[in-house]
């Protein structure tokens, strides 16, 4: 191959992977890049391979999450999606050595093996949750999306690199071995794990529903707003007079939705900003709205606390005799807000509509906590969010996966974002956009049941399964060299 032919199709390769994570989450490009890359790679020395690939992948995964990450005052800490993408190219040229070493099949399990573990450290080490993860892109294709339901969303990672890997295979010499029976077995079974997928999607029971109003008051971006955060320090009376304003703006559109007929009237992450002083009053008033209607309330109030401890982002759901049923503290991102970290426990209360659970925002990016919600046989999966332009609707498709793996349904109500009603499939059932309407409303049934998945049961334990196979092929990879050797 031609110098610039490989350099075409890493550029095209390049533009594939952006494509496919972040900002835009096309399912056609997951599935093209990874094959472009081992084609581009083919006819080069593993070291030039490592340094292009390495370049042209940290430049796609940058384009990818563009202004998608929070500012933080961490030095380069914006040019972290260029080191991740960069680390996804030892896995492709790992792939090319094993490909000079054996033609067997058994080597078209190392690439995806690899890229898979990398996937898992996202879920396992990285502080800022999964963020990067290459299954989240098939979130439209919904028929493998329900791999999820079964090995979770690092599966479909999984699915996509060794789909890629066996079709460059396919294009290498291999004596003895009928690749036409190999081509046609791999495309029947991606065909029969669609059909699946598409069955269970489409498969429909009569189930009873509750109607959700999702609600906030405020743009986060707005003078007045941001205000009030300094306010605090500054001048405490008018704080607490500008937080009582907004504490009655939001009880009384809470009330608004009770009397339109929600059942679960279900708020933004830091719906409103309040001294701790407040607390008690804000959820007392809530208590009586939703005994008054014999509704469910989900509210996150960001509160003010003394000097010396850390402010509280904590989720409440107000039963409908209007007590305080559930509490649960934020766990996600706490490194970056430095509010009360929560116990990584998610509680959840039994009601009429189905067990009901909740998670702020930053908590649904991290699976191994999430995965409770399965095991605690959860219903109703409430993630209260906020968000900005540029992380939207990404980070509302997160949480969607998470109800995926665990077969609860999920309301997500996102300040500055997606606000979303997804079932447990990951259907979209209501949607709506922070910045295509000034009517922050959202209103949708949902099913009152979950489901139980293979994810929940055994599923969540496939990168033991990874592990193995990667272990077993280098090993048969190694003994193969060894007897070429001894030949």
């Amino acid at each position: 191959m031609k110098w610039y032919q490989m350099l075409v199709l890493l550029g095209v390769g390049g533009l594939f992977m952006a494509l496919s994570n972040g900002r835009f989450l096309l399912a056609p490009a997951a599935w093209l890049f990874p094959v472009i890359f081992l084609f581009a790679i083919r006819d080069m020395g593993w070291r030039i391979a490592l340094v292009s690939l390495t370049l042209v992948m940290a430049i796609g995964n940058q384009l990818s999450f563009h202004k998608m990450l929070p500012s933080l005052p961490i030095p380069l800490f914006e040019y972290v999606p260029a080191l991740a993408g960069a680390m996804y190219a030892i896995p492709f040229v790992l792939q090319k050595v094993v490909y000079q070493r054996t033609h067997s099949f058994v080597a078209t399990l190392f690439l995806p093996c690899v890229y898979t573990l990398l996937d898992y450290l996202n879920v396992y080490v990285n502080p800022f949750g999964t963020f990067g993860v290459l299954g989240y892109s098939q979130h439209e294709f919904l028929a493998v999306a329900q791999v999820a339901s079964v090995v979770g969303v690092t599966g479909i990672t999984f699915l996509i690199i060794w789909t890629a890997s066996i079709v460059y295979w396919l294009s290498l010499s291999a004596p003895g071995v009928s690749k036409r029976k190999v081509a046609l077995v791999t495309g029947a079974a991606l065909m029969l794990l669609v059909t699946w997928g598409g069955i269970r999607v489409n498969h429909t029971i009569e189930e009873d529903t509750v109607l959700v109003s999702g609600l906030h008051t405020i743009d986060r971006t707005d003078g007045e707003v941001l205000e009030i955060f300094s306010l605090h320090s500054k001048e405490e009376e008018s704080f607490l007079q500008k937080a009582e304003e907004r504490m009655e703006q939001v009880i009384n559109q809470t009330e608004a939705e009770a009397r339109t007929g929600a059942n679960i009237i279900h708020h933004a992450e830091g719906v409103v900003v309040i001294d701790e002083a407040q607390k008690e009053a804000y959820l007392q008033r809530l208590g009586e709205v939703a005994e008054r209607w014999g509704v469910y309330i989900v509210t996150v109030p960001y509160i003010f606390t003394e000097k010396e401890n850390p402010n509280e982002n904590v989720l409440y759901i107000i039963d409908s005799d209007g007590e305080v049923a559930l509490e649960h503290y934020k766990y996600g991102g706490n490194i970056v807000e430095k509010t009360v970290e929560g116990e990584k426990t998610i509680p959840f209360v039994d009601t009429e509509y189905g067990r009901m659970a909740g998670i702020i925002c930053w908590d649904k990016d991290f699976p191994t906590v999430v995965d409770q919600i399965g095991e605690q046989d959860v219903d109703l999966l409430f993630i209260p969010s906020a968000d900005w332009k540029e992380i939207s609707p990404y980070h509302t498709i997160v949480g969607n996966f998470r109800g995926i793996e665990n077969g609860a349904n999920v309301i997500t109500q996102t300040v500055n974002g997606m606000s979303m009603i997804a079932d447990y499939k990951g259907q979209t059932l209501v949607k709506m956009d922070h910045f295509t309407t000034d009517h922050w409303v959202m209103r949708g049934h949902v099913s009152t049941s979950g489901i139980a998945t293979a994810y929940s049961s055994w599923g969540k334990y496939f990168i033991g399964c990874i592990i193995m196979t990667l272990m077993l092929s280098f090993l048969f990879i190694y003994r193969s060299k060894k007897r070429r050797r001894i030949s």
